[in-house]
């Protein structure tokens, strides 16, 4: 048994690959029961081939005798049936391997119950001698009976023998089932050997005795025990599964409450730092901070609802909350400007003086100064050479660069590699080291101003979004406009706009996000109607706050764009207007003064200017001034495809 099989098995696979990829899945926990290691299983699958010389995949009766190097009987090939468990007339590899490891692993009394459960059809667990005499002509392939050995099975003389009484007879005398262990020794030998198959024959009575009893048949038997196993299988895998997940539940838990715990060092840690910071904050910043407090205060109670019962209140609130907005904008410039002067004087007291030190430790800093150090030593090498010998005079030129603050060549050269004199490098080093400290606290001081240029610029856009977000609100600072809260109302329409100077009442209207408040001049603190895009009574476009409150049926940005270029014209049309009125105003001045001749000089020019009114009226001046218009507007356009 296992010999090398060289030839291809089914869909042309080599026999290594067909039991590895189609073989071993199906049947990998039908080994795992039986016991069968990989190289075992593999060692049957090759064995199976060998007797499977046809390729067909199934084992018949004459294959299995020759494999076992038997000569067939009835018994044998009663034994063959058995094991064939869907009657096909042929094994299957699963079969086989069920069936030998099954016979194989029997001891005395499992084959015996064996042949017995044979002749045994009607399961009553006794025999007729009639099916004992067919027993033993069977297992002898004779045609009659030992009549001696018969007298010896039926010893009571009763006619019928049970299971007990045939056991009990096989183990005094085993040679009446001799062919049965013959057959079980000879497949034995084909397969493992017969001590492998004694360690498994124990193993079976250590694991399965509670299913080997002679209650059942031999296949009710192991379909028992592979059911079980499988159960059992199943029920280990369910527990393995309930404590990977009882066990992630607690990886879990701890986790949260691992990160909860640390949340909480994280809170404490930050109310420490808060509270740290705020016992050394400025004068200024905790008053900032604390009208900030009060700003955000009176903001909520702004937004709260209000009855009208309570219009006064509301009125002083809201002063009070464009007051503190302005003081608020002159505070916090206070307030940066305090900061800058505290972090100026820090950028170059004893704090800026340890951090140059860690600058210093750097590598940008180790670099700087060793920039610095060559500097300083090429300065030093020009002031004492131009000095010196003639020679040096000649050579001191070339140390000193055309721009300061760099290092020739020459300098580079003599630093590096010439050395020079060790005292004067030393005295180049401190001063180096003192230009690198100015120098760094300059640049600390240059991006201290610079980061709060910057956030002066930031404030102010800050404090013109706050302003434009507060009008959006509430209003602006002179508005006679409340928002009141009407709890009798309908629900949907408990909100209206309330004019306490002329007394007149505005409804909300329903927008598509709920009730949207009216648009409310801020030039004129008049209404505007939704579809205007302007204030007609002060003649102001919409602002940015009322824009979003448009709805008419015109994009509002068209709108805007021709009246922006209607009012600039009706602009150069008033300075007009007022120039001709300058003029009239002028030229009746001219009579009040010429009395009532005044010359023929005041006649001339009354007249004059009596003619250029009227034909600027005229439709020849009227359309001579049209023209003008047109002309300016294409100036304003710019240029257009054609130019």
């Amino acid at each position: 048994m296992g010999a090398s099989i060289s030839r291809r098995y089914k869909y042309g696979m080599r026999p290594k690959k067909y039991f590895k990829n189609k073989i071993m899945p199906e049947m990998k926990e039908t080994f795992a029961i039986l016991g069968f290691s990989y190289q075992h299983a593999y060692t049957l699958f090759k064995a199976f081939i060998e007797i499977d010389f046809d390729n067909s995949a199934e084992i018949t009766v004459v294959e299995f005798h020759n494999f076992l190097g038997l000569k067939p009987s009835r018994f044998s090939e009663r034994i063959f049936g058995i094991l064939d468990l869907d009657e096909s007339g042929a094994l299957e590899f699963n079969e086989f391997v069920i069936g030998i490891w099954n016979f194989c692993t029997y001891d005395a009394l499992l084959i015996t119950k064996f042949a017995f459960d044979i002749f045994d059809i009607d399961d009553l667990g006794k025999l007729q001698m009639a099916e004992c005499e067919a027993l033993i002509r069977m297992v002898y392939d004779e045609a009659d009976a030992d009549p001696d050995l018969m007298k010896k099975i039926d010893a009571d003389n009763d006619g019928e023998i049970t299971i007990d009484e045939f056991a009990d007879l096989i183990r005094r005398q085993p040679q009446i089932l001799q062919p049965a262990f013959d057959m079980q020794r000879a497949l034995r030998a084909k397969c493992f050997g017969s001590k492998y198959w004694e360690i498994a024959t124990e193993k079976r009575k250590e694991d399965f005795a509670g299913y080997d009893s002679l209650a059942n048949s031999s296949w009710e038997s192991i379909q028992k025990i592979l059911l079980i196993k499988e159960k059992e299988r199943e029920e280990q895998a369910k527990r393995e599964q309930e404590e990977f997940v009882a066990e992630a539940h607690e990886r879990m838990t701890e986790h949260k409450e691992k990160k909860t715990e640390q949340f909480s060092e994280q809170q404490a840690r930050r109310e420490k730092t808060l509270a740290r910071i705020r016992s050394k904050e400025l004068v200024e910043e905790k008053d900032e901070r604390e009208n900030w407090e009060s700003f955000a205060e009176c903001k909520a109670n702004m937004e709260s609802d209000c009855e009208f019962g309570r219009l006064g209140w509301r009125i002083d609130e809201r002063q009070i909350m464009w007051d503190l907005i302005d003081k608020l904008k002159e505070m916090h410039e206070v307030t940066m400007n305090a900061q800058e002067a505290r972090d100026l004087s820090l950028a170059e007291g004893p704090d800026g003086d340890a951090k140059a030190d860690a600058y210093l430790k750097t590598k940008a800093g180790k670099k700087k100064i060793k920039f610095d150090t060559t500097v300083c030593y090429a300065n030093m090498i020009h002031r004492n050479w131009a000095k010196g010998n003639a020679l040096q005079r000649v050579l001191a030129p070339m140390f000193k660069p055309e721009v300061e603050g760099q290092v020739t060549y020459l300098a580079r050269f003599v630093r590096r590699w010439a050395c020079g004199n060790r005292g004067d490098l030393d005295i180049a080093y401190t001063e180096a080291l003192g230009t690198t400290r100015a120098s760094y606290h300059k640049q600390e001081r240059e991006k201290t101003i610079d980061h709060y240029l910057d956030m002066r610029k930031q404030a102010e856009k800050d404090f013109k979004d706050l302003v434009t977000e507060v009008i959006e609100l509430f209003g602006t600072r002179n508005t006679r406009w409340e928002k009141m809260w009407d709890p009798n109302a309908k629900k949907g329409n408990q909100h209206y706009y309330y004019n306490w100077k002329i007394g007149k009442t505005t409804n909300c209207k329903n927008g598509e996000n709920g009730e949207e408040d009216p648009a409310i001049c801020e030039v004129c603190d008049e209404e505007i109607e939704e579809v205007d895009f302007k204030c007609f009574n002060c003649n102001t476009l919409r602002s940015n706050v009322n824009q979003p409150k448009y709805h008419g049926r015109t994009p509002l940005d068209q709108l805007m764009e021709i009246t922006y270029l209607d009012v600039k014209e009706n602009n150069i049309d008033l300075q007009q207007q007022k120039k001709d009125e300058d003029e009239d105003m002028e030229f009746e001045m001219d009579e009040d003064e010429d009395g009532e001749g005044g010359g023929f000089i005041g006649r001339a020019m009354r007249s004059t200017r009596k003619f250029k009114r009227s034909f600027r009226k005229s439709y020849g001046g009227k359309k001579i001034a049209d023209m003008g218009r047109k002309m300016r507007k294409s100036m304003d356009k710019g240029p257009t495809e054609l130019d």
